[in-house]
C-alpha cells in the first residue's frame, strides 16, 4: 500500500514541476520574424527553435512523460494491491484511484497531441489539468488513499472495461476543457490588439478551436459506450438496465450536453468563442458528475 501511494506522491511533484517548465517555456520564448507575402514582418513562434525555450520545452516534455511513466507504475502497483486484497486489480476502484487514472489518460491525451503537432504551449493548460487532477486526489482523506476490499457489486470483470472506459471520456472532456480555456486567453489578447506576450505563444485559433473539437469527438462516443457498459453491468448486479440513480442521470445529461454541442456545430456553425465557452461549462459539468454527485448526492455509486 504504502509503495503505490509514494509513486502516487511522486507523479504529483512530477506533474508540478513540468506545469512550471511548461509556464516558464511561455515566458522564455521569444518571436521569430517572419514576412507576410506583402514583405511586413510578423511574429510568430516555432516550437523546433534552438535556444533556451527550445531547451526548456523539452526538459518540461522529458519530466511530464517521466511523470507519466511513474504513474503508471503507480497505478500498476495500486493494481497489484488490490489483486492481493480483494482478487480484483483494477486501479481505479475508489474516487482516489479514479482521480489518479484521469490524470494518467489526462497526461497521456497530451503527449500523443505534442507528439503530433509539435505545440509545447499547450502543456500549461492541458498538464496544468493533469496536476490539478492528481492534486485533487492527495487531498483526499487517508481512507479514500487506501485500496479498501471491494463491496460486492464492484468485484466483477465489468469493473474492467465500464470504469475505465468512462474515465478516458472524462480525461478527453478535460482537455477539451483547457483547450477552450486557452482560446478564450489568446482570443482576448488578440481582442486587445496585444501581438506579443504570453498569448503570441500559443497556437492560432483555429487550431485551438479544432483540437477541442477533436478531443470531445474522441469522449462523446467513449462516454456512450461507457453509459451503455454501465446499463449492462446494472443488470448483471442489480437486475436491471437504468435505475435513475444520481450517477447514471448525471452520466446521461453530461452525454447530451455535449451531443447538443457536437449537434450545433454540425448544424449551426458553432466554432470559436461559442464552442470554447461550451467546452468549459460542459467540463464543469463533467466535474460535478464525477466529483459532486460521489459526495454530494446518495446512491447506489456512493461506494465510489
Amino acid at each position: 500500500m504504502l509503495k503505490s501511494l509514494f509513486l502516487f506522491d511522486m507523479t504529483f511533484w512530477l506533474y508540478l514541476a513540468a506545469l512550471a517548465l511548461y509556464i516558464a517555456y511561455l515566458f522564455v520564448r521569444r518571436p521569430v520574424m517572419q514576412f507576410a507575402p506583402a514583405g511586413h514582418p510578423v511574429e510568430t513562434y516555432d516550437d523546433r527553435d534552438e535556444g533556451w525555450a527550445s531547451q526548456l520545452g523539452q526538459v518540461a516534455t522529458l519530466v511530464t512523460v517521466f511523470g507519466w511513466i511513474v504513474n503508471s507504475g503507480a497505478l500498476f502497483m495500486r493494481a497489484y494491491e488490490r489483486m492481493q486484497l480483494s482478487g480484483t486489480f483494477a486501479p481505479w476502484s475508489n474516487q482516489f484511484e479514479a482521480m489518479a487514472y484521469v490524470s494518467w489518460a489526462i497526461i497521456l491525451g497530451y503527449v500523443l497531441l505534442e507528439m503530433r503537432y509539435r505545440i509545447k504551449a499547450i502543456g500549461a493548460f492541458v498538464v496544468g489539468i493533469g496536476f490539478i487532477a492528481m492534486g485533487a486526489a492527495s487531498l483526499l482523506p487517508y481512507r479514500y488513499q487506501t485500496a479498501e476490499p471491494l463491496v460486492p457489486a464492484l468485484n466483477s470483470y465489468w469493473i474492467y472495461i465500464h470504469v475505465s472506459v468512462t474515465l478516458t471520456s472524462y480525461a478527453a472532456f478535460a482537455m477539451a476543457g483547457g483547450l477552450g480555456v486557452m482560446y478564450l486567453f489568446k482570443e482576448r489578447a488578440e481582442r486587445k490588439g496585444k501581438s506579443g506576450g504570453i498569448a503570441a505563444a500559443f497556437p492560432d485559433l483555429e487550431t485551438i478551436d479544432e483540437l477541442g473539437y477533436k478531443a470531445i469527438m474522441i469522449g462523446f462516443p467513449l462516454l456512450a459506450f461507457g453509459i451503455i457498459l454501465g446499463a449492462m453491468w446494472a443488470n448483471y448486479a442489480w437486475g436491471g438496465y437504468w435505475s435513475w440513480d444520481p450517477k447514471e442521470t448525471w452520466s446521461l445529461i453530461v452525454w447530451l450536453i455535449y451531443g447538443a454541442y457536437i449537434h450545433a456545430r454540425m448544424t449551426r456553425g458553432w466554432e470559436g468563442h461559442r464552442a470554447a465557452i461550451y467546452a468549459i461549462f460542459g467540463f464543469l459539468m463533467v466535474i460535478f458528475c464525477f466529483w459532486g454527485v460521489n459526495f454530494l448526492l446518495s446512491g447506489l455509486h456512493a461506494y465510489a
